[in-house]
Formats: structure tokens, C-alpha cells, sequence
């Protein structure tokens, strides 16, 4: 019985990282952004809700690792211009992000949203 699980386990495992290998990096990205801005909206939105600590911060820490995997996802040497811009902008949102959770200053926050929007959206990433 452990022999059938092992395999079927190795076997999804296959299956899931052909799936990841053969998606479109722009739609993926494109995914990942769309998420970052709903997990910011919900830090932003709950930030003077007392009953939605765990939520926020749930989603403060899930905002957080998308801004790292699209960091660290850039490709530096093959889109210098494009990676650093789009480094910065991440850059940003991260720290607008801490500002909002810990100091509860939504301002950044909203405009980095807002960003993230202008330049997905302006080169069509958006549309999937």
C-alpha cells in the first residue's frame, strides 16, 4: 500500500511541475500580481478593523512572499532596464505594504496598488 502511495505521489509531482514548465511566463506573473493586489487591498482594507488582525496578517505575509518570488524571479541579465523597473516597483510595494501593516498608513499603499495597476494593465498583461 505505501509502494502504490509513493508512486502516486511521485507521479502528481510530475505532472504538477510539467504544468508550471509549460504555463506562460506572462500569464503566470500576471496571476501573481493579481494576487498581490488582493492580499494588499485586504491589508489596506482591514488595517482599523480590530476583529481582522489574523486576516490582515495573514495577508500582509502572503503579499509579502509574492513580492519576494517576484523579485527574486527577474531576470536581471537577459531584461536590465525592464528588471530593475520592475524590481523598483515591487521594492516599493513592499515597503509601502510594511507601512500600512505596522504604522497603519494606507496612503503608499493604495498608490502602489494603484501602480501595480497603470503598468499591468498599460502593456496588456492584465487581460490574461
Amino acid at each position: 500500500m505505501n509502494l502504490k502511495y509513493s508512486k502516486a505521489k511521485l507521479f502528481y509531482k510530475k505532472v504538477e511541475k510539467s504544468s508550471i514548465e509549460n504555463e506562460n511566463p506572462v500569464k503566470i506573473i500576471n496571476t501573481m500580481v493579481v494576487e498581490l493586489k488582493k492580499s494588499m487591498e485586504i491589508v489596506v482594507n482591514s488595517v482599523y478593523l480590530k476583529d481582522k488582525t489574523q486576516i490582515r496578517s495573514k495577508h500582509f505575509s502572503r503579499a509579502l512572499v509574492i513580492i519576494y518570488t517576484l523579485q527574486t524571479s527577474l531576470d536581471f541579465e537577459k531584461g536590465k532596464t525592464l528588471a530593475g523597473k520592475l524590481f523598483q516597483i515591487y521594492e516599493y510595494c513592499r515597503t509601502q505594504l510594511i507601512q500600512c501593516f505596522s504604522k497603519k498608513i494606507v496612503e503608499g499603499a493604495n498608490k502602489a496598488i494603484a501602480a501595480l495597476d497603470d503598468i499591468f494593465l498599460k502593456e496588456n498583461l492584465g487581460n490574461g
